[in-house]
């Protein structure tokens, strides 16, 4: 994720070798090229307009977090909640900060604020200055999937610590990265993820990249609309 900030938009993982790892996560694509969503084995790109495509399996990301999903718990949800609550929740259930955590949810949504990326052309600006610029849609009222990952904070920058979310509609055609959201009911689930593997780029732009900047969190919350 400190890479991204870095402008370090291009990576060397495919699609077919990212899906090996796991079926159930999210990211982006090379030239920041908008969001991903994977689910099972399907793969689904959010551009700038926020429609849905299918990913050709040679596309590469520069950054994608994933695993083989195993919910540890599910519950209903009947009433509405709001995006601090509905994160008090999933934290309750997984009852461990310094942990990851996977999260599904699927069902009604009274809205969902969403926002994807431009595909960028080098010399690539950095991340910050994209964002500024980047589509922001609301959908009211929407059936759909959304799911991510809880990063606790000693990963910021390896991972965006804190709350990351995709969200996708039950006809696969809308979404993206998810802003803000208010859940009316539906099934949530679940898991807590200990360990990790890390793949690394080996190219020049990623060893001359400083992932350590000043204001890293601070960067990265801007970044991600939080």
């Amino acid at each position: 994720m400190a890479a991204l900030l870095d402008a370090v938009y291009d990576g060397e993982m495919t699609m077919d070798e990212l899906l090996e790892h796991g079926d159930f996560g999210l990211g982006t694509f090379n030239a920041l090229d908008g969001e991903m969503i994977v689910t099972g084995r399907e793969v689904r790109q959010f551009r700038s307009e926020g429609i849905a495509s299918d990913v050709p399996s040679d596309l590469k990301t520069p950054f994608a977090c994933v695993t083989h999903f195993e919910p540890e718990q599910t519950i209903t949800i009947d009433q509405p909640l709001g995006k601090a609550e509905f994160e008090a929740l999933v934290n309750k259930m997984l009852d461990n900060p310094n942990l990851f955590g996977a999260v599904r949810f699927t069902g009604e949504f009274e809205k969902v604020d969403t926002r994807t990326v431009f595909c960028q052309c080098r010399p690539y600006p950095g991340m910050l200055e994209v964002v500024a610029k980047q589509p922001t849609f609301t959908m009211n009222n929407i059936s759909g999937m959304m799911l991510g990952f809880r990063t606790p904070p000693y990963m910021q920058g390896i991972n965006v610590a804190g709350y990351h979310l995709h969200v996708l509609s039950d006809d696969r055609k809308h979404g993206g990265h998810v802003t803000d959201y208010r859940v009316l009911r539906g099934k949530l689930e679940v898991a807590r993820i200990s360990d990790l593997e890390i793949a690394l780029p080996r190219h020049k732009e990623f060893a001359e990249a400083d992932l350590l900047p000043a204001g890293l969190s601070e960067a990265i919350h801007t970044a991600e609309g939080g």
